[in-house]
């Protein structure tokens, strides 16, 4: 049994709304039956607490093997959904499993076959089984990440984890806005604070600021901690100098031995610098204090158990620890109670020994201290608290200098101000989990307190403008002019599209970098205020979305460019995926009212956050739309033609297409669809109809602007002219460009074109037939192929060239564009018009530069 095939796919994808990886497994056969009795005593050996019944074990692999990937990742997501069969052969499972990280999928993956296959063998878990639980186990989510990101979640603020230097970080809110957390440790905690952490220098900080402290001292031999502990009076409290989780700490030692036999588990455990400590008398609480208010009391509780009467203390203990809300380490909200070494101690002071069977209905103390990572438990006490303890708290908080604090407080009661004596405080953590206040209070809506208080109240808090584009032709340049608008306006814009990653207009990384994985990156930098994507099809299909959702998308049109490609049958296929990117807009969809798969998917959506863009001055939908007082947008690509917003029976806007420098004086049509989704987005932006059209005005005349995309990279003694055109419609265009563009000094208009493999034969023929508007074409192949040898796509598309017969375009195959470059120097003269369509734009301006000038 092995994996075939795994493809994580993040949030916005085809198979869900969540991230997840599809499965497929080979070399299984989906009706074995695998011994159910083994299969659950093997998981029980397990060093976790999976959710897998023995029931659950029952069954065909069909159906047993979806529950265990559910459970082993059942800490690497969020989302409580269900894994999905896809698909299953003789010997293949394909399935959609529901995670968080690709990591965590592969990792579930290998342990899951390592299972099954353990099971089959009678093997029992190994060193292989702990290799690939560590694997998975650090892809888990850290419990307090996870819960303040599901309040995240319910707040509608965006959360993302981030790898650091080998640690997960939890950030909250994008660019700009964006704050990084470790736990509850922040971004913005002073670096003085941190030292608190070390129990040894809190003390030395407060021991003269009023704060109640109980007597310690530093010990680092064990005849200091006698001599201390005699100085201190007995009992005490021995623990590590730092450190947390309740690691370590030994309660209420009453005599030289006990204290001897703590200082040799201290040492065996390789624990430092120790704290010898006054034994106080009180119930141990957690205070959580964030931005300086108080927001949590918890008041935690030793583990302890009431005897049945009939099993042995170990079988109690065991059973204890068997509840699926109990887990090892931080899995769960409750722990496991250890037992080692303290478990005895505190049994023989009761008289007990873990054989033993006390009288039903004796309660047993498990543990001396209260932490939750012990077996503890806790109860809620924030309605008790009493104001001066509440103000003790945060003035401890103020005086240690942080933003987030956990304060352990000793308290006889807790309702009584620590005036009056009774209460201490024991520790500052800075990193504080949330364990006790969750598992106190169930029902508590802390988590959403903190990300308010961290985030702010505003319904958008911790968003940036977020605009997505997609669509078969056109992206780039829209995306590339609604970013400019957006800089143009004043905001600090990330853009990632086909041609590569750009901050405010300048070139980050070259590229065909259009999709989610890009969008995130620039989401991830704090400079940063607003984000244009370009999103294609490929990107959704293998990667997923990645971004949950966009103030404003668009979706330009469905053609036939990919069709025929993984898996797409028609236009209509094709649609749906391109619908993943219309599904994510929040406060405007932007749709071709003049294609009826791209105007279907506005069906379902609020009229009043739909604008419909059309070409068409007959286009039914569009009339209906703007009679009803939506946003609408119309455009011409006529050189005289214009581009119109109308909202509520009131034009917003309009703008001559020769007004706009990109369009070269109204001879780049294309200029004017762009123009009219770009505005109808800047629209749902925020941006005022003045603004659209002084950035209109503005745009082309920086080099940012045209790279790639009617770049002119050279006007004498030859005029050339770098773009990409993906398809017969753009194809067309390029010729109507041409056309225009010489219209009013006719030469000899060259092109240089060329097309990815991938593409269906009577695709690139049609690609070749719409080349009517050149004299002359040289037709070259992509460097990068898959399918097809050098001289195949120049063949295809020099056949379509020739069937526009003895008045169309003189033809000239090359083989690669490289090669294509040497030939178009050859034929190229003064005073002729060329234009190359190469999708490699970086690439071939060097070369065409060198070869031409």
């Amino acid at each position: 049994m092995k994996v075939a095939r795994l493809r994580f796919l993040r949030k916005g994808n085809m198979q869900a709304p969540c991230s997840g990886a599809v499965i497929e497994f080979t070399g299984v056969d989906p009706a074995e039956e695998l011994d159910a009795e083994r299969l659950a005593r093997w998981l029980t050996a397990l060093p976790t607490s999976l959710r897998l019944s023995p029931a659950d074990c029952q069954g065909p692999l069909v159906a047993v093997l979806p529950r265990l990937l559910l459970a082993c990742s059942e800490h690497a997501r969020l989302e409580q959904a269900p894994v999905r069969l896809l698909h299953q052969g003789p010997t293949t499972l394909c399935l959609w499993l529901p995670v968080d990280d690709p990591k965590a999928a592969k990792a579930v993956a290998a342990l899951s076959i390592h299972i099954v296959e353990a099971v089959r063998r009678g093997n029992l878990p190994d060193a292989t089984t702990t290799n690939h639980w560590n694997a998975l186990r650090s892809r888990f989510w850290n419990q307090t990440h996870a819960h303040l990101a599901r309040a995240a979640n319910q707040l509608g603020i965006p959360f993302a984890l981030v790898d650091k230097d080998w640690q997960r970080f939890l950030q909250l809110g994008q660019g700009c806005h964006l704050r990084l957390f470790h736990e509850t440790l922040t971004d913005r905690t002073p670096l003085f604070a941190r030292s608190a952490t070390n129990k040894e220098a809190l003390h030395n900080l407060l021991k003269h600021r009023g704060v109640p402290l109980p007597a310690q001292e530093t010990v680092e031999t064990l005849e200091n901690a006698l001599a201390a502990a005699e100085r201190i009076g007995w009992p005490v409290v021995l623990k590590p100098a730092s450190g947390g989780k309740g690691r370590g700490v030994w309660v209420g030692l009453s005599d030289p031995m006990e204290l001897r036999q703590a200082w040799q588990s201290q040492e065996q455990s390789g624990e430092g610098r120790q704290l010898l400590q006054q034994n106080l008398t009180g119930a141990d609480h957690r205070l959580l204090v964030v931005m300086g208010k108080l927001l949590a009391v918890a008041q935690r509780q030793p583990a302890t158990l009431i005897s049945d009467g009939l099993l042995p203390l170990h079988r109690q203990i065991a059973v204890l620890n068997a509840d699926p809300e109990r887990g090892v380490g931080y899995e769960r909200l409750k722990n496991r109670v250890p037992v080692d070494g303290r478990l005895d101690l505190i049994l023989g002071e009761q008289g007990f020994t873990l054989a033993s069977v006390p009288p039903a209905g004796t309660r047993v103390q498990l543990s001396r201290t209260a932490n939750i990572s012990q077996g503890g438990t806790a109860i809620d006490c924030s309605a008790r608290v009493h104001p001066d303890n509440r103000r003790l708290a945060e003035d401890i908080a103020q005086l240690i200098g942080t933003d987030v604090v956990g304060l352990d407080l000793i308290s006889r009661d807790i309702g009584v101000s620590w005036r009056e004596g009774g209460t201490w405080l024991l520790e500052a953590n800075l990193s504080a989990g949330l364990r006790p206040h969750l598992l106190a209070d169930p029902d508590t809506d802390l988590c959403q307190r903190i990300v308010r208080l961290w985030m702010g109240e505003h319904p958008q808090a911790g968003r940036i403008p977020i605009a997505l584009i997609t669509g078969s032709v056109g992206k780039t340049t829209t995306s590339r002019m609604l970013a400019h608008l957006l800089l143009d306006a004043g905001k600090r814009v990330g853009l990632c599209s086909s041609t590569g990653v750009e901050l405010d207009g300048q070139l980050i990384k070259a590229g065909d970098l259009a999709g989610g994985g890009p969008a995130q990156w620039l989401l991830q930098d704090r400079r940063i205020e607003a984000l244009v994507a370009e999103v294609a099809r490929g990107g959704i299909l293998m990667a997923g979305l990645g971004i949950e959702s966009a103030d404003v998308t668009a979706v330009l049109n469905v053609l036939d460019n990919h069709v025929g490609m993984d898996g797409i049958r028609s236009r209509e296929d094709l649609a749906r995926i391109k619908a993943v990117v219309a599904q994510a807009a929040e406060k405007l969809l932007v749709v071709n009212a003049d294609d009826p798969l791209t105007l279907g998917m506005a069906q379902n959506r609020d009229p009043a956050t739909v604008a419909l863009v059309s070409e068409d001055p007959g286009c039914s939908a569009w009339h209906a739309h703007r009679r009803a007082g939506h946003l609408v947008a119309s455009y011409s690509r006529e050189r005289q033609g214009n581009i119109k917003l109308h909202h509520q029976d009131q034009q917003l806007l309009s703008i001559a297409l020769r007004e706009i420098p990109a369009s070269d004086d109204g001879a780049v049509g294309t200029i004017a669809t762009a123009a009219a989704f770009s505005a109808a987005q800047a629209i749902g932006l925020g941006l005022k109809a003045d603004q659209i059209i002084q950035g209109l005005r503005n745009y082309g005349l920086k080099a940012s602007h045209r790279r790639g995309r009617f770049e002119i990279l050279m006007r004498e003694p030859w005029q050339v002219v770098l773009t990409w055109a993906d398809g017969p419609e753009a194809m067309a265009s390029l010729s109507s460009y041409a056309l225009a563009a010489t219209e009013a000094e006719p030469c000899r208009r060259m092109l240089l074109c060329s097309a990815p493999d991938t593409r269906p034969d009577a695709f690139l023929q049609k690609v070749g037939q719409a080349t009517w508007g050149f004299d002359l074409v040289v037709c070259a192949a992509w460097s990068e192929r898959r399918n097809r040898t050098p001289d195949m796509v120049p063949a295809l598309l020099a056949k379509g060239v020739r069937s526009l017969g003895p008045d169309g375009p003189a033809v000239l195959e090359s083989g690669l564009e490289s090669e294509a470059v040497a030939l178009l120097a050859e034929q190229i003269r003064p005073g002729d018009f060329c234009v190359v369509s190469t999708f490699e734009s970086e690439i071939m301006r060097g070369k065409l530069l060198a070869a031409l000038s």
